[in-house]
């Protein structure tokens, strides 16, 4: 009796499996913030519009999901202005290599031309930045006040997590 309940546990997980949603935690500026001060790489925290082709987006073919790479690389342009001590007033211009992840079915579906606070990595072949499904190093159509949350990570030099919105 309870190896057919082991069964049609296992059963159950197997076949329901595909439908299953990704849970992300909510993004927080934050603690993406902390991290990104705490890494060795050097970032730049910009405030603009990012435009690439939507089309290079990877899609998932959901029957062979194994095929479906779990980074893509795009070339993209930021315009914008970069955090500096007064705010967001050095102007920033110029290509971005965005690192699109995929997490087993699901990929990251940034928006082409929104309004994005992105936190840019440089290194020795320019400028890029990661996206994941569950947001990555990027927040789109960001509200006056977490710029403002971005502004002060900077310059006090510690964030304290972001407040809890209400729904």
């Amino acid at each position: 009796m309870i190896q057919r309940v082991v069964y049609a546990a296992l059963a159950s997980l197997i076949l329901t499996g595909p439908a299953a949603a990704l849970s992300c935690l909510r993004p927080d500026l934050a603690t993406t913030f902390e991290r990104i001060n705490a890494a060795p790489e050097t970032y730049f925290a910009i405030h603009g519009t990012l435009d690439f082709d939507e089309t290079q987006l990877p899609k998932v073919d959901i029957d062979n999901q194994q095929a479906t790479p779990p980074e893509t690389q795009i070339p993209a342009r930021l315009r914008g202005e970069a955090l500096g001590r007064i705010g967001f007033t050095r102007p920033f211009d110029g290509p971005v290599t965005l690192n699109v992840q995929c997490f087993g079915p699901w990929c990251a579906q940034p928006p082409a031309g929104d309004a994005v606070l992105a936190f840019v990595r440089q290194d020795a072949d320019g400028f890029s930045l990661t996206l994941d499904p569950c947001g990555g190093d990027a927040f789109f159509s960001p509200a006056p006040a977490l710029l403002d949350t971005a502004h002060r990570c900077f310059t006090d030099g510690a964030c304290a997590p972001d407040q809890p919105q209400p729904e």
